[in-house]
């Protein structure tokens, strides 16, 4: 029997990455405390961290300057610790048995391809990140980073030739999307396209106050973006000759030369029983970060039942979790509360590179305010240091 304690965490991106170098930072104190030995694995689809934060605007070209910018080997990050501390596995999660605190796991090769034995791992503490999931690999994971890459690649190899585009989803991805293609393609420059963005209800970003969301559809409009509210995407058929026909919820038919889905985000929670999920598919969790129906698991990110998505939550959420795991193995210090930084509406949509709209604890942001916090650079400065530890 190992007197190691391991931890195992569920997740490679934003929350994962975050806990996993949070914890391996602490583990030498945490050593010297208590005498004992601790040993982290992270377990995750993708052998790469996508920096989806920067993907509206990646998608369309090389982003800052190669389409891999975008695409950072984990491991990457964690060559700066001991084998003896840190474990990468790379497999597709399958199962957690609660009872007998292990993880099932399918080992994948360097290919993605799915080893058909499964494998298990037991856990002393475990940290569940494994985020959200969407229909298109444009907005998350599918499996592993692969998927995401090649729509990428499928995507600037056609953008200049095709004519039409439509964007599904009036939140902060497709608004934000919306607004990259009308930069790059919009009515005042040298090779318009037909631009649609269907908001999906009665305006765009229904999470900010309608003025807000107007500002935005004035933005989008000036160049030449149409907005459209109150529709529906209900299917979609690939035509086989580079355009889709596209079935909208009051009847009507479309045929679009490229189809952009931005919607449709849920928990990537499948592999969990379903006695750790609320309704809507989300780990329950206390105000602690903890699983309460069980010892020394923990859920961070989208997957947590408080989260109320993006990165500003996983920011803030990530240090209460480490704080506490860290206070719990140590018997020392007292746990916290997750509080949000702010209940008041606090989010940066830029549209395309020179505009934006926003609002921080509740206050009105100026659009050139937007543009030089995230719309400059979307963020890609904080891409590698998130893989190293350091944003």
């Amino acid at each position: 029997m190992s007197d190691t304690h391991n931890i195992v965490i569920l997740g490679g991106s934003y929350a994962g990455l975050g806990v996993a170098h949070g914890l391996l930072k602490a583990l030498p104190g945490l050593k010297t405390q208590t005498g004992k030995s601790y040993k982290v694995t992270m377990i995750t689809n993708s052998t790469h961290f996508w920096f989806s934060v920067g993907a509206p605007r990646a998608m369309f070209m090389p982003y800052p300057k190669d389409i891999m910018d975008s695409f950072i080997p984990i491991e990457k990050g964690f060559k700066q610790y001991s084998s003896e501390l840190f474990d990468f596995v790379h497999a597709e999660i399958t199962g957690v048995e609660t009872d007998k605190k292990t993880v099932l796991y399918k080992l994948k090769n360097e290919k993605e391809e799915v080893a058909p034995t499964t494998n298990n791992i037991s856990f002393d503490s475990l940290v569940i990140a494994t985020g959200s999931k969407s229909p298109s690999p444009l907005y998350s994971y599918q499996g592993s980073h692969v998927p995401t890459l090649d729509a990428y690649k499928d995507i600037q190899s056609r953008l200049s030739s095709v004519k039409s585009i439509m964007i599904v989803g009036g939140g902060t991805a497709g608004t934000e999307t919306a607004g990259e293609i009308g930069h790059l393609h919009g009515k005042q420059t040298s090779s318009p396209k037909d631009i649609t963005i269907l908001s999906g209800h009665e305006r765009l970003l229904k999470g900010l106050r309608p003025s807000i969301g107007q500002r935005a559809q004035e933005f989008l409009q000036g160049m030449g973006v149409k907005v459209e509210h109150n529709l529906q995407l209900t299917d979609s058929n690939d035509l086989g000759n580079g355009t889709t026909k596209v079935i909208l919820s009051d009847g009507s038919t479309r045929t679009v030369d490229m189809l952009l889905v931005a919607t449709g985000r849920k928990p990537a929670s499948s592999y969990l029983p379903s006695s750790l999920l609320d309704d809507q598919g989300r780990v329950v969790c206390d105000a602690y970060t903890r699983v309460p129906s069980l010892k020394n698991v923990w859920v961070t990110g989208d997957m947590a039942q408080n989260s109320p998505g993006g990165i500003m939550y996983i920011n803030f959420a990530v240090p209460v979790t480490v704080g506490n795991i860290v206070a719990e193995l140590g018997g020392k210090g007292k746990v916290k509360e997750y509080k949000p930084l702010t209940t008041k509406e606090t989010q940066f949509v830029p549209v395309g590179p020179n505009y934006g709209v926003g609002a921080a604890f509740g206050w009105w942001i100026p659009s050139a305010v937007v543009r030089m916090v995230k719309g400059k650079t979307m963020f890609f400065p904080n891409a590698m240091k998130t893989v190293m530890g350091t944003a």
